[in-house]
């Protein structure tokens, strides 16, 4: 089977990694608890303006080395290791996710050493965009886990032989009971972690 998952608010911390940033600009909290999030931009819950952000993400771009190789995960050592056996029952795994390149190494070297340094995976693919339902297509995914509501809309809708799942968190919750009674939506499903989401698959 082909296995997709997304990398950030599923198995990287990319909230803390940003807070920390715009924090050292502005003074800003450090967002370290991923249930701390409360809404996708960060200007509709958190201290920071439009501009602020995008000065954040300037910072990034030109001088902070490898932003994502830095990234502390979110799950534990267990998790990665059903991604390997996953791996040796000969699945293969995809990281679909929408970074960007920033200062220091491009997003697929730092992505790519990010996931070695915290597994043992050795032939994953990661596959940096912002169409990730097309890709879901291309790649004929079978599994796919986000934590975005658009981006697994999305990918039922670009590739509805895959079954994807939105895994839940505060800042998404909006979106719940619109998946869950929607009749359109039919090859959406919903995980409250990445463990759930793995333990669907084994036991497929």
């Amino acid at each position: 089977m082909n296995i997709a998952l997304d990398l950030d608010g599923c198995l990287s911390n990319f909230h803390y990694s940003f807070s920390k940033i715009a924090n050292k600009l502005f003074g800003t909290p450090i967002v370290e608890n991923i249930k701390d999030v409360k809404k996708y931009d960060w200007y509709d819950w958190f201290p920071l303006t439009k501009e602020q952000c995008k000065l954040t993400w300037k910072e990034i771009d030109k001088n902070v080395e490898n932003f994502w190789l830095d990234a502390v995960p979110l799950v534990d050592i267990p998790i990665f290791r059903k991604l390997e056996s996953l791996e040796k029952a000969n699945h293969n795994i995809f990281f679909v996710t929408l970074r960007r390149d920033t200062a220091g190494m491009n997003v697929l070297q730092q992505t790519n050493l990010w996931i070695k340094k915290h597994s043992n995976l050795t032939h994953f693919c990661t596959i940096p965009t912002e169409k990730k339902g097309k890709i879901l297509d291309g790649i004929k995914g079978h599994f796919f886990l986000d934590d975005s509501p658009e981006q697994v809309i999305e990918a039922s809708i670009e590739a509805p032989n895959c079954k994807s799942f939105l895994l839940v968190r505060p800042y998404n919750q909006y979106a719940l009971e619109f998946i869950q009674k929607s009749h359109k939506f039919k090859n959406i499903g919903i995980c409250y972690s990445v463990e759930e989401f793995l333990d669907i698959i084994e036991n497929k």
